[in-house]
C-alpha cells in the first residue's frame, strides 16, 4: 500500500533536484540549437543543391535548343541541295535534248551534202555528154543544172556547216564527211583553193603542237570564243582541247601560258599565237602560271584523255576576251 502523507525533503535534496533540472534544461537548450543549426544548414544545402538543377538543367535545354536548331539548318541545306541536284537533272536533260537536235542537224547537212553530191555528178555527165563546139546542140538539149564554181561553193558551206555543228556538240558527234569534189571531166575548169584565213596561215608552221584551252564556266561566251579559237588552230594543223574550267574569276581577256621548262619551239609557237589573236581582234597576251602546271584551282570538265595538264600551251579565255569595237 502506498502511503499518502507528504514527503518530508530537506534543503540539499532540494538543491540536487534544482541541479539536476537545470542541467537537463541546458541539454534541451543545446540540442535545441543544434536541431537549428542542423535545419538552417539543411536549407542553405537545398537551395543550393535545387539553384545546380535548375542550371544543369538550363544548360541540357540549351543545348538541346541548339541541336535542334543545328537539325533544321541541316534539314534546310539538304532541301536546297535537292533542289539543286533537281536543277542540273534538268538542265542534263535539256543538255541531251539539244545534243539530239544537233545529230538530227548534222544528218540533215550530210543527206544535203550526199545530195550536192550526186547533183554535181550528174551535172559533170551532162557538160561531158554535151556536143562539141561548132555543132548545133539538138533541141532537147538543156544547159547544165549547175555550174562547177557554185557546185564548190555550195559544198563548201554545207562542210561549214556540218563543222559548226559538230563543234557546238557538248558529247563528242562523228567527223563530218569530206567535201565531195566533182569529177573531172575534159570541159571542167580547174578553180584554184580559196586562200586561208591569216590567222590560220600565220600558225601552220607549228602544226602538231598540243594545246589546252580553258573556258571560264561564269563567261557567257567563253564556249564560242572558244570553239572558233579550237576551229582555227584544228584547220592549222594544232592537236587543241577544250575544257569548262569552273569556281575561277578575275582573269581578263585571252592569256597564253606556257610550261616552265618547255623547248624554244614552244614559245615561239606562244608567241606566234598571242600575235595572231591580237591581230583577229582579241585581247590576247601572254602569262606565267604561278604554281605547279599540274595543280589548279576549281574543277575542270572536259575530256578525261589526254589529260588538261599534258599540254604545254594553256590558253585561258576569261572575261572581255574580245575587243570593244
Amino acid at each position: 500500500m502506498r502511503s499518502n502523507k507528504p514527503v518530508n525533503m530537506d534543503i540539499d535534496q532540494l538543491r540536487g533536484w534544482a541541479s539536476i533540472m537545470d542541467k537537463a534544461m541546458i541539454a534541451s537548450l543545446v540540442v535545441t540549437i543544434l536541431a537549428v543549426a542542423a535545419l538552417g544548414i539543411t536549407t542553405f544545402l537545398a537551395f543550393r543543391y535545387s539553384g545546380a538543377v535548375r542550371a544543369h538543367e538550363q544548360s541540357t535545354l540549351d543545348r538541346y535548343r541548339g541541336l535542334e536548331s543545328l537539325a533544321a539548318q541541316h534539314e534546310r541545306e539538304a532541301s536546297a541541295a535537292r533542289e539543286q541536284v533537281t536543277r542540273l537533272e534538268q538542265e542534263i536533260a535539256t543538255a541531251r535534248d539539244r545534243t539530239a537536235r544537233l545529230e538530227r542537224e548534222v544528218s540533215a547537212a550530210r543527206d544535203r551534202a550526199a545530195a550536192s553530191e550526186k547533183a554535181a555528178h550528174e551535172a559533170t555527165e551532162q557538160v561531158a555528154q554535151a556536143p562539141p563546139a561548132g555543132k548545133a546542140a539538138p533541141d532537147t538539149a538543156r544547159p547544165p543544172l549547175f555550174d562547177a564554181a557554185e557546185i564548190r561553193r555550195r559544198l563548201a558551206d554545207l562542210g561549214k556547216m556540218v563543222k559548226d555543228a559538230t563543234t557546238r556538240a557538248p558529247e563528242p558527234a562523228p567527223e563530218p564527211a569530206p567535201e565531195p569534189t566533182p569529177a573531172a571531166t575534159p570541159q571542167t575548169v580547174a578553180v584554184p583553193a580559196p586562200p586561208l584565213p591569216p590567222f590560220v596561215a600565220s600558225l601552220q608552221r607549228y602544226a602538231g603542237t598540243p594545246a589546252a584551252i580553258f573556258l571560264l564556266g561564269q563567261i557567257s561566251d567563253a564556249p564560242a570564243i572558244g570553239a572558233t579559237i579550237s576551229a582555227d588552230l584544228g584547220q592549222a594543223g594544232w592537236l587543241p582541247q577544250t575544257w569548262t574550267w569552273g569556281g575561277v574569276a578575275g582573269i581578263f581577256g585571252v592569256v597564253v601560258l606556257v610550261r616552265d621548262g618547255s623547248d624554244p619551239a614552244t614559245h615561239e609557237a606562244a608567241a606566234a599565237l598571242v600575235d595572231a589573236l591580237g591581230a583577229v581582234g582579241f585581247n590576247a597576251s601572254k602569262g606565267d602560271w604561278p604554281a605547279n602546271w599540274g595543280r589548279f584551282r576549281g574543277t575542270l570538265n572536259g575530256p578525261q584523255t589526254p589529260s588538261p595538264t599534258d599540254a604545254a600551251i594553256r590558253i585561258v579565255v576569261g572575261e572581255k576576251a574580245r575587243k570593244a569595237p
